[in-house]
């Protein structure tokens, strides 16, 4: 085995090879020989002559010969084997971890694309805000406070629960309302066993931020709901620019903003690319402002389940 890994194949040409192990077959097949021989004169047969040890072993040697070198060539390709069997292991299992990496670096990418701008407008937002309307300033910092509370808490995590998507969603609403000076309501309308749902880290957020840019300048109301088909959860998100305003709202709302929405929607697709490649729908339609995704349905178990109860988010719908 030694020998084996010394002179692999591949590595080292047929020539050397056959120069190399041909010779040390005959040799190994030889020696093993004459060790046997030995061991059995000096534990069971003592009385056998060394001539007559000799005689035995050049006999047994050419008799056998053959298959001990069939024994150790064997043993030369079961180590190969067994050898290159691990490198391909240990070269998935790099790739493995590789991947595992880049898919990490990917989504704390698309989050440092978020939050920065977002954040940025906000804090612009309370300077603005903080000596025309201090209430509304006050609340907006309570609410981006929840809110980076709740990013550090999901941290890398790749996968949350849809309450905690649910949660972050309304939030973030809160702070656009202030910000755009336009009402936003949110409905949610999500069965509770549905709750638990595992959904990919900052989906719903550009879904959201699709459907209002798609909606502006009118006030809108955000309709999330979600439902489960057997292995598959869909998520539907779309806004009604007419559920505050009437039909004059939505005549002012006049065309969508399609920079806006396709930039959010984008991104919501690269997340999903992410986390479900090639097992993942996404739809997004900027006449109807909506927009539906549909993932494979898996449930987050153990531990606390903070998020949000859709009852929370009653008062809110206008």
């Amino acid at each position: 085995m030694r020998l084996a890994r010394r002179y692999p194949f591949p590595g080292r040409s047929l020539p050397v090879l056959l120069a190399v192990h041909l010779p040390a077959s005959a040799a190994v097949a030889l020696l093993h020989t004459f060790v046997s021989h030995v061991v059995y004169k000096v534990t069971l047969a003592p009385g056998v002559s060394w001539s007559e040890l000799f005689t035995n072993w050049f006999h047994s040697a050419v008799v056998t010969g053959p298959t001990r070198i069939a024994t150790y060539l064997q043993i030369v390709g079961v180590t190969w084997g067994l050898d290159d069997y691990r490198a391909w292991r240990e070269g998935e299992i790099r790739a493995s971890h590789l991947q595992a990496q880049l898919a990490r670096e990917r989504l704390e990418a698309l989050k440092l694309q978020l939050h920065p701008a977002f954040l940025f407008q906000t804090l612009g937002l309370l300077r603005a805000t903080i000596r025309r309307d201090p209430r509304a300033a006050a609340r907006t910092i309570v609410d981006l406070g929840e809110l980076l509370r709740l990013s550090l808490k999901n941290g890398g995590q790749r996968l949350v629960r849809l309450s905690e998507e649910l949660r972050y969603a309304d939030l973030y609403l809160r702070i656009e309302s202030t910000r755009l000076e336009r009402e936003l309501g949110v409905r949610v309308l999500v069965p509770r066993e549905v709750l638990d749902a595992a959904v990919p880290s900052l989906v719903l957020q550009p879904l959201v931020e699709a459907t209002v840019a798609a909606a502006h300048p009118a006030p809108a109301r955000v309709e999330i709901s979600a439902g489960r088909q057997g292995e598959r959860v869909t998520l539907r998100v779309r806004a009604d620019p007419g559920a505050h305003e009437g039909d004059g709202a939505a005549r002012a709302a006049g065309p969508p903003t399609a920079g806006a929405s396709g930039d959010a929607i984008a991104r919501a697709r690269r997340r999903l690319d992410l986390e479900y490649p090639g097992n993942h729908r996404l739809e997004w339609s900027s006449l109807a402002r909506e927009a539906v995704v549909e993932i494979p349905f898996t449930l987050l178990t153990g531990g606390e389940s903070p998020g949000v109860d859709p009852g929370r988010l009653a008062p809110r719908i206008a």
